[in-house]
């Protein structure tokens, strides 16, 4: 009788401690994602899309991108976007759709055109799915990929890794120094990789310049944007702040979330977007100090995964606060940044396990944290009356989404700080409705005020956050993504059929007219020991990290079977 009672009493506890965590999950399943990506680099005429049915927009640098997000390429013109430790490279007249990137996966389909994504963290390899017309590919090691959308047959070459290519329910392998070309029909085709083109030696450039080794052994591989840091800023230890970040040359009247514009971004709201070529990871985590007078950047504990947020920042300012500018007096707005150990509290929809996550790479009290957020930040701010912290702006500046620079600021002095009021809320900022009732872009005041979510922590009782923009997808290995009009036809990339290429603006771009347009690779034969039809195979293995030797380039009339003479190293 008494293991009877034991046992009941376990089921009891068990039960008990069951029931707060099934609705902590509940809780959690509305919060935003804590990863996005970054498009870093703009060559040429590249344009962006919310979604894939919104209209194109001119792409901006350091804006994040989120599920639905589109990125296309004009004739002669590159992108490149980062999601965490990976590096996605669009070479011209190419569409990217990031379908969905959350904290478990990030699914990429690729329309048309060339991409090279670059894994530099094994251990993220297995997080990223991406679909061609002509089936879908998974990776299993870090390394360098490229993958091609023709008109009739796409194409998956290995450079450094190992890959995997479902089509028409059965699985090939991948490995380094080969190329698959799947055809619409369904067959396969695996030769060798064949010569590096331009735009191969191109991705092999963009990698040497974001190496980050300093950076990598500071910051988590899962904040994306790190990996301008090196090349803009240098490291130092300090005794309270542990590693901490200073950027080179900034202006002498420069401060953080000084320089740049804010845009609406649904689900988090205002989010900043910083001008400077590093301005992404300084922004989104971590906080700002001041020391020995100058700025310096700490990203906090290196061992937990970061959190993103849209800025980190508290705001002054209410509907009847007008401050003196250059024109005359205007209603304004001003914000600073979030020193070590204050809290962000979000003016979006959250949980409070989502909260602590954003806080505990700063602070380990969680006490402090969950405090926080129930009375809506810390009471006392050290940089809020600091006029060398606090950027003060017309509000009508930021509503309209307008860029700041050195002579669109007020300069305010530590009185004048003192007396202006904090902002408890920002509802009276959200952008003004577009004329007409259009529908909302970021970044621009049309985003309607009805559309806007409300900035009230969830425990307010608020209905789910937007996330529209997110298309069903299917379960990996069913299909491929449909084919955009007109995409490129592929050329073979065997060492004896490289097409001719046209100089541009210094360097060779590739033409769709300079492409052969064979429908099927009779030049390119598989080897006697690889089937023509795919293969079922078991589940790849994870790589550990991308510590070793990575990224073969072959040189410029190197056969494919040869070793190449230069390795990129990751730290």
């Amino acid at each position: 009788m008494s293991s009877l009672f034991r046992l009941t009493g376990s089921l009891l506890f068990a039960l008990f401690l069951a029931a707060p965590l099934a609705a902590l999950a509940e809780d959690d399943a509305d919060d935003p994602p804590g990863r996005v990506g970054r498009l870093a680099v703009i060559e040429g005429d590249v344009s962006f899309r919310l979604d894939r049915d919104a209209a194109a927009e001119e792409a901006t640098r350091n804006w994040p991108l989120s599920s639905g997000a589109v990125l296309e390429t004009g004739s002669r013109s590159r992108a490149e976007a980062w999601i965490d430790a990976t590096a996605l490279r669009l070479d011209e007249d190419s569409r990217l759709e990031f379908a969905v990137i959350d904290d478990r996966e990030a699914r990429l389909d690729l329309n048309g055109g060339r991409l090279a994504i670059s894994i530099m963290d094994g251990a993220q390899a297995s997080d990223l799915f991406l679909r061609l017309p002509d089936g879908q590919v998974r990776f299993a090691a870090a390394g360098r990929y490229r993958l091609e959308a023709g008109r009739d047959r796409s194409a998956v070459t290995v450079f450094a890794g190992h890959a995997s290519i479902w089509q028409n329910g059965s699985q090939s392998q991948v490995t380094a120094g080969k190329r698959a070309t799947l055809f619409a029909d369904g067959n396969l085709v695996i030769s060798d990789a064949g010569r590096p083109d331009d735009f191969d030696h191109w991705v092999a450039e963009r990698e040497n310049a974001t190496l980050a080794s300093a950076t990598s052994r500071n910051v988590s591989s899962y904040m994306t944007g790190y990996q301008d840091l090196d090349a803009y800023g240098d490291w130092s230890n300090n005794a309270d702040y542990g590693a901490v970040w200073t950027p080179r040359a900034v202006a002498t009247d420069w401060a953080p979330y000084r320089f740049g514009r804010w845009a609406w971004i649904a689900p988090w709201g205002w989010t900043w977007i910083d001008a400077a070529p590093w301005g992404f990871a300084p922004f989104h985590y971590g906080r700002w100090v001041m020391l020995r007078g100058r700025w310096a950047w700490t990203p906090g504990q290196r061992a937990i995964r970061p959190v993103y947020a849209p800025a980190l920042v508290a705001w002054i300012g209410n509907p009847g606060w007008s401050v003196t500018f250059g024109f005359g007096a205007a209603p304004a707005v001003g914000w600073f940044p979030l020193a070590p150990r204050e809290v962000y509290v979000p003016r979006y929809r959250y949980s409070p396990t989502y909260v602590r996550r954003m806080n505990s790479v700063h602070i380990r009290d969680t006490a402090l944290i969950d405090r926080a957020a129930r009375s809506g930040g810390p009471a006392n701010f050290i940089y809020r009356d600091n006029p060398k912290a606090a950027t003060v702006v017309p509000a009508d500046r930021m509503r309209l989404g307008q860029a700041i620079g050195s002579r669109d600021f007020q300069r305010v002095d530590s009185r004048q700080l003192q007396r202006a009021p904090s902002s408890a809320t920002r509802d009276w900022l959200t952008p003004e409705p577009r004329r007409g009732g259009a529908d909302a872009r970021p970044g621009s005041a049309a985003m309607p005020r009805e559309a806007a979510p409300s900035m009230r922590p969830a425990t307010e009782g608020q209905g789910p956050r937007r996330d529209d923009a997110r298309p069903a997808m299917p379960a990996f290995g069913e299909t491929g993504n449909r084919r955009e009009a007109q995409p490129m036809t592929l050329p073979s990339r065997q060492p004896d059929s490289i097409a001719p290429r046209e100089s541009a603006s210094g360097r060779d771009m590739p033409r769709n007219d300079s492409a052969p347009p064979p429908r099927r690779i009779e030049t390119a034969p598989a080897p006697a020991t690889t089937p023509t039809q795919p293969t079922r195979s078991a589940p790849l293995p994870r790589d550990e990290g991308f510590n070793r030797q990575t990224a073969p380039m072959l040189a410029p009339g190197a056969s494919s079977d040869q070793a190449p003479s230069r390795f990129d190293r990751r730290n």
